[in-house]
């Protein structure tokens, strides 16, 4: 049992197939009742049912060949294991997507922070990563009889999640005149911790223990408790466990407080001045903006921010106007609130974001934080997001990848020639692979669905999930239904749609969006609305859809990698030239859809872009995917899947993107703070 449980605490297990099998063959209902849950199905197996379960031929087979794929991991030297890097980096978000049985991630900013604690326990980056433990996380989607969504929030306990609890390590963080109790728990993502905040402490009142039940809350006192608890909390609770971290990441605005809390620390042990202090925990802090939109970013009025931190403003030694200015567009201006991204731009070393096109949509968007500096000249960078791929590519794709690539095929860098290899897989064996996903995703669907699905295998299949925020617009398709249901009912080529998303739930346009899509669904037998996306969800959809669409007013999409995870399963992607498509399409890998977005008159974009979307369906993309020869397979359709895997899988990494963060702004940021550590009287 105590093998059973370490196995289980190390969420190794979410990329390594043959250690979740062994849960899988424990109890494969169990498995799945629990939501993939190992603590819950050891749990409820009990010590005599493990017991039982362990004498079963095929679990001591899958105990053995955990074994292994576990020793084989560790006892890898992987790229930075052996490196001199002088500091480790601490990796601050408010949600990490990880497992569907951890709640702590509503979508793909927490998705893209689970990968990169993965991509970074492969290379063996010397990483910490802090977030959140929520009680009752984002709320799971259910859709009532109107079609409309509704959240449902359910508490989960700490000791029923793959978690285990720091002993000994209890925190407090300001909140106005009072202080707040944290404890904190901890994640073993491989070779990475993740420590994880919660504040549901007997020592803490009722609305301090609040604190973190839910993700994402619409309240701005609420939201701004969290990100106290998250950046100044974060910083104190690695002081409490001996973790020195000089280079700090800042996944998103909400942990900005952790560059205010390296300041009041410096400050405290050196004696500096306050600008001797911004300066040098500058030095070593590190910002990811996400954000293509100013109101997209966190936003909180003076009061709010003097009931909430102005002792804490003394502390640190800084006047309130003074901080009130880091996060204003126009410093001095009281009208203004404080801006969750325009502080964090201000307190980092090295800003960045998700895309090349962002990176610039970025500078443009927050060039006043550089009053006076030309667009061009604005140090926002960029590093184009990743996906981890031995978590996203299923397991039959992978097998494939081994074989003709090699071993390590997700260890190798873009520019390995072995990568050529995947042009070489013959056409029969990668559609056949391709086949088999995609019935097991119908199968998955129909089990989901609301509605007896009446989906067909050998139909074009579209995956179109993603939250449901209007600028994505899901509802672009809908725009001219008789000519999208003529695609759809086709006698010989006919076409089918997968749909997926949460609105946030204080969204309400986006909520529109949801209820038109399931109403439409709930007519159109080839249209399926899967509620309560999650990762499972996510996996079956990028696994075996043969067309990832996504369209969103151009410049409003920063990244998008749901795209980058289909276009690894060989799914072709049909996107508008935004955020990572921009820089991934070519002709071979899938279609652009055209735009002339201009965002001055988005009803306009969107009846062009719809025009655009469906003469290209029309004329392109249907007739490409049942163009097949005397065998039935689709051989131009399989050469593009083959150039979408070998270009996705090795451009659009998440290995390649931690990569880029260390070449771009780890080690730089390490170097300097490395030099300042040799000053006299260092207290850091």
């Amino acid at each position: 049992m105590e093998e059973l449980k370490e196995f289980a605490l190390d969420l190794l297990w979410t990329w390594q197939p043959r250690i979740e099998n062994l849960f899988r063959t424990l109890d494969p209902e169990l498995w799945e009742s629990t939501r993939q849950n190992p603590i819950l199905l050891l749990s409820q197996l009990g010590e005599a049912g493990v017991a039982r379960a362990c004498e079963r031929a095929d679990v001591q087979t899958a105990l053995a060949s955990a074994r292994t794929a576990r020793s084989e991991y560790y006892d890898q030297k992987p790229r930075f294991m052996d490196a001199k890097a002088p500091l480790v980096v601490a990796y601050f978000s408010l949600e990490f997507g990880l497992a569907e049985c951890l709640p702590i991630y509503s979508g793909g900013l927490g998705v893209l922070a689970g990968d990169h604690l993965k991509a970074t326990s492969d290379l063996g980056l010397p990483l910490v990563a802090v977030g959140l433990l929520y009680k009752q996380g984002f709320g799971r989607q259910e859709i009532d009889a109107a079609g409309r969504q509704v959240e449902v929030y359910s508490e989960s306990r700490g000791g029923d999640l793959p978690i285990r609890r720091v002993e000994g390590v209890e925190v407090e963080a300001p909140i106005g005149t009072r202080s707040v109790r944290i404890g904190v728990w901890r994640a073993q993502v491989g070779r990475v911790p993740l420590f994880l905040l919660d504040t549901d402490l007997e020592a803490n009142p009722p609305d301090l223990r609040a604190i973190t039940d839910r993700l994402y809350v619409p309240e701005p006192d609420r939201r701004l408790r969290q990100e106290i608890v998250l950046g100044i909390g974060g910083v104190r609770a690695l002081r409490a466990m001996n973790l020195t971290a000089g280079v700090f990441h800042l996944n998103e605005g909400h942990s900005f407080l952790c560059a205010l809390e390296r300041i009041r620390e410096l400050r405290a042990s050196r004696q500096m001045t306050l600008e001797e202090a911004r300066l040098v925990a500058r030095a070593g802090i590190v910002f990811t903006t996400h954000t293509p939109i100013a109101a997209g970013s966190d936003y909180f009025d003076s009061g709010l921010v003097w009931d909430l931190l102005g002792p804490y403003l003394t502390q640190v030694g800084i006047s309130f106007d003074r901080f009130m200015d880091l996060g204003r567009q126009r410093p001095g201006d009281p009208r203004e609130r404080l801006c969750t991204t325009y502080a964090a731009l201000r307190l980092a070393d090295q800003s960045v974001g998700v895309s090349r096109l962002h990176g610039a949509v970025s500078r443009r968007l927050w060039k006043d934080a550089w009053r006076g500096l030309p667009e061009t000249q604005v140090p926002i960078a960029s590093v184009t997001n990743g996906v981890h791929m031995p978590t996203w590519i299923a397991p039959e794709i992978a097998d494939l990848l081994r074989r003709y690539v090699g071993p390590d095929w997700w260890d190798l860098d873009g520019r390995d020639g072995r990568w050529q290899a995947v042009m070489e897989i013959p056409a029969p064996v990668l559609w056949a692979t391709h086949l088999d996903l995609k019935r097991r995703l119908i199968e998955f669907t129909k089990k989901r669905s609301e509605k007896p699905a009446q989906l067909d295998p050998d139909a074009l299949t579209f995956g179109f999930a993603r939250r449901f925020a209007p600028y994505k617009r899901a509802n672009l398709l809908l725009q001219d239904v008789t000519r999208l249901t003529a695609l759809l009912n086709s006698s010989k080529r006919p076409v089918q749609l997968l749909f997926a998303g949460k609105s946030h739930p204080a969204d309400q346009p986006g909520k529109e969006i949801v209820a038109r899509i399931v109403a439409f669904a709930r007519e159109e037998p080839r249209v399926v609305f899967l509620k309560d996306y999650d990762i499972e969800l996510a996996r079956h959809l990028v696994h075996g859809a043969d067309v990832w669409l996504n369209n969103p007013r151009r410049f409003l999409e920063a990244s998008g990698t749901s795209g980058m995870k289909a276009g690894a399963n060989g799914a072709l992607n049909v996107s508008i030239l935004d955020g990572w498509w921009d820089e991934a399409y070519r002709p071979e890998l899938g279609w652009a859809i055209p735009s002339a977005a201009t965002l001055e008159r988005p009803e306009i974009d969107d009846r062009a872009e719809a025009e655009g979307l469906y003469r290209l369906l029309e004329r392109e993309v249907v007739p490409a995917f049942y163009d097949r020869d005397k065998d039935g397979i689709p051989v131009r359709w399989v050469e593009m899947m083959r150039a979408s895997i070998r270009h996705t899988a090795t451009g659009f990494a998440a290995r390649r993107m931690v990569i880029d963060y260390f070449d771009l702004a780890y080690a730089p940021g390490a170097r300097r703070v490395e030099q300042l550590r040799l000053l006299p009287d260092w207290g850091g």
